[in-house]
């Protein structure tokens, strides 16, 4: 269904007072939107909103929690009168092998990557009905692949794919205004692997090919005009799905090759580092990462798949038309 243009719409980013989702947000008021930013930390949060001027409005909140966000709903309502996008952003992980994670670790992720994104979609879709809106999910590919260190944060991000997946059909049976697109995105230089409790002893990374986050931000953006049902941003992500699908064995001898070393530097860091999984990091951490003299600031295969569907799209535009014109044309000759 059609959608307002960026400029005239009411967004809601959580997660969006760091990495993906603060580019996200800047995007999105650059472009004209009014944007609500929810996060957990407030020194993160304030300078989120400092960016986006009066087009921004900041809500502390824990996705993990409903009454929280039905809260972010709210004060967007009351704030700026509707809700046209709800992004959900907000993710946290833990690395360590799958038989050494403990049990409250494993819950907490679930509870923010899927059961948040669950929680962010039960308390918009009423709004998002009124304005035949949008929710958007900042899942990953790792949804399609599990990999070595990740298996709570990939098995988070697959429950959530298939949670919508189930979603949408149903929308579509009822005839529920509100259209699900996902991101699928590969690896991004955000402030994430600084963040993130780990049990490597080194600092992680994100698996090359790393990307900044700007591009992705963009891409996401698109979605919100022109939604798609599963969006993989980069090369890297593509190429993970195409793996995924015509041999997944390959893929495991890929892993067992280069699947830790992939996911981090040589540089110690100790096991206990802070952490934000139970609890946000004082500090703003900004939109990009560590990795910037390693990443890339486009993604050309992201930018041509958008662009051929949009040439896809005029060309069906052009076709419609024109039939139109011919049975009109016909119809005349007749009477």
């Amino acid at each position: 269904m059609a959608k307002k243009p960026i400029a005239e719409q009411v967004v809601v980013v959580t997660g969006g007072s760091a990495g993906l989702g603060r580019a996200i947000a800047r995007a999105a008021a650059a472009r004209g939107a009014k944007v609500v930013v929810a996060a957990r930390g407030g020194d993160g949060l304030d300078a989120a909103v400092a960016e986006l001027g009066g087009r921004g409005h900041g809500v502390e909140a824990d996705v993990s929690s409903l009454d929280d966000c039905r809260r972010i709903v709210e004060e967007a309502v009351e704030r700026f009168g509707r809700i046209d996008t709800f992004c959900a952003n907000a993710m946290v992980t833990v690395y360590q092998e799958a038989r050494d994670l403990k049990p409250e670790e494993l819950r907490r992720v679930l509870e923010v990557n899927f059961l948040g994104a669950a929680n962010c979609y039960w308390a918009s879709l009423p709004r998002l009905v009124e304005t035949r809106g949008t929710f958007s999910h900042v899942n990953s590919a790792l949804a399609y692949r599990g990999i070595p260190l990740q298996a709570a944060y990939c098995s988070s991000k697959a429950a959530a794919r298939t949670f919508f997946e189930s979603a949408r059909v149903e929308h579509e049976k009822h005839g529920i205004p509100v259209d699900i697109t996902l991101v699928l995105p590969g690896a991004i230089n955000t402030p994430q692997f600084d963040q993130a409790r780990q049990y490597i002893g080194k600092q992680p990374q994100p698996v090359p090919p790393i990307y900044e986050p700007e591009p992705y931000a963009e891409a996401v953006l698109h979605t919100w005009e022109h939604p798609i049902r599963e969006l993989p941003i980069s090369w890297g992500a593509q190429k993970l799905l195409w793996g995924q699908k015509l041999s997944p064995r390959a893929g495991d001898l890929v892993l067992l090759r280069n699947g830790w070393k992939g996911q981090h530097t040589d540089e110690p860091k100790p096991i206990d580092s802070p952490d934000n999984l139970f609890e946000p990091l004082p500090g703003d951490k900004g939109a990009r990462g560590r990795f910037s003299d390693r990443s890339r600031g486009s993604t050309l295969w992201t930018s041509l798949r958008l662009r051929r569907w949009l040439v896809g799209t005029a060309v069906v535009g052009v076709g419609l038309a024109t039939m139109s014109a011919g049975n009109g044309r016909a119809r005349s000759l007749v009477h």
